[in-house]
């Protein structure tokens, strides 16, 4: 397809996971010949920002994109995206405080960008009036699984045409099977112990408290089971004192925060990884980042985690409830089950590589110009005339 020159909108200031998959797509299109500009919230503190511009692409430092913003700031930030979009031919924006922006942005222009909007989460396409007005403004939504494609459209009446399912991506180079023993050994991990684990931030609604649960059902069954919990998070006391009342508190390894890695490590010294509510990136990453590490998964049944970990095959895909969450437990501690799943969670895991990500986005690209969209006259594939406002962001032509 021809180069797109691309408004990439997002209301955060820091290096989330939805943040770092939008920075991901900005470089595979870069690669794919594509240009790509970022619109983020310049007014809270992070580091967003300064990820952006080392990854060798332009910030617009005007917009303040800040989902707390004032009436004014946000007429503000419409009249200066108004500008830019003369010089953009599509905008793709990641939550609702940059769509609500964009769509005001866009009216009354004699021509505009396309518009694309990613849904990724089951919290992002709950009924509502206005939601269902700015969904179905779009050329395109983008959602994470087909089971979500199925719900947006019949939430908000969206075509099933307009609506594309963009899986997630790992990175094979970086997440990659390897020896974890030394930080077993570092965990007080026993050679012949089954490590299961969760990497998460510790809040309630991700539900460690069921994974507690569960470890305690099996606990005469495979005593030798333990979990270690990876992340921080406010729920952590309340998570301690339910493994203290469980009478499972010296199987239960508080790992601390992992990133970088450290998380690939971490990730490599588990026999399983326990992954049961999605949090705010709908690609499910951690799913993705264990499995190509040759790490089994167990996962609830929910969003895009049922959909990318093949039941029996990669995993198992269970309710979120501690019998059933057990069950799984039971089956993964023969080590030759683990061992054939690990096996096809890592082939699972290589199918899903940056580059497909990137191709597929930029066939949904190439799809999104539509003319269903009134108000504005003629909605056209691209903004005329040269030297844009968008001229001199990073391409690779």
């Amino acid at each position: 397809m021809p180069a797109v020159r691309v408004l990439m909108l997002l209301s955060t200031s820091s290096v989330t996971g939805p943040a770092e998959l939008c920075l991901d797509d900005a470089r595979g299109l870069a690669q794919a010949g594509h240009s790509v500009l970022f619109g983020l919230d310049t007014r809270r503190p992070g580091n967003y920002a300064e990820a952006i511009r080392a990854a060798g692409f332009e910030v617009m430092d005007e917009l303040t994109l800040c989902r707390k913003s004032t009436p004014l700031e946000i007429a503000r930030d419409v009249a200066r995206l108004r500008r830019r979009l003369r010089g953009a031919d599509l905008v793709h924006c990641r939550f609702s405080h940059d769509h609500t922006v964009a769509l005001a942005a866009m009216q009354r222009l004699d021509r505009r960008p396309a518009l694309v909007r990613t849904v990724e989460t089951a919290h992002s396409m709950r009924p509502g009036l206005f939601r269902r007005w700015g969904l179905r403004a779009c050329d395109a939504v983008i959602v994470s699984c087909e089971r979500y494609r199925e719900r947006i459209c019949a939430t908000h009446g969206l075509p099933g045409a307009r609506v594309h399912v963009l899986p997630g991506r790992v990175d094979p180079l970086r997440f990659c099977p390897g020896s974890g023993q030394e930080l077993r050994e570092a965990w007080g991990v026993a050679p012949e112990e089954v490590l299961f684990g969760i990497v998460s931030r510790i809040k309630s609604d991700r539900l460690h408290d069921v994974a507690l649960r569960a470890l305690a059902r099996v606990a005469a069954e495979l005593p030798k089971a333990r979990l270690a919990i990876i992340g921080r998070g406010e729920h952590e006391p309340a998570v301690r004192a339910l493994a203290t009342d469980l009478g499972i508190d010296r199987r239960v390894i508080f790992a601390g925060y992992a990133s970088s890695e450290a998380l690939v490590r971490a990730y490599r010294a588990l026999d399983a990884k326990l992954w049961l509510a999605e949090g705010n990136d709908g690609t499910c990453r951690a799913v993705l980042e264990a499995m190509a590490c040759g790490v089994p998964i167990v996962a609830g049944d929910q969003g895009a985690m049922a959909e990318v970990v093949r039941d029996g095959r990669d995993g198992y895909v269970v309710p979120a409830s501690a019998e059933a969450v057990a069950q799984a437990l039971r089956k993964l501690g023969d080590p030759r089950k683990r061992e054939a799943l690990g096996r096809s969670a890592l082939e699972r895991a290589r199918e899903l590589s940056p580059a497909a990500r990137a191709a597929k986005l930029s066939e949904i690209y190439a799809g999104a110009p539509s003319p269903h969209l009134t108000p504005n006259p003629s909605p056209a594939s691209g903004a005329s005339g040269e030297g844009g406002p968008a001229d001199g962001v990073r391409r690779n032509n």
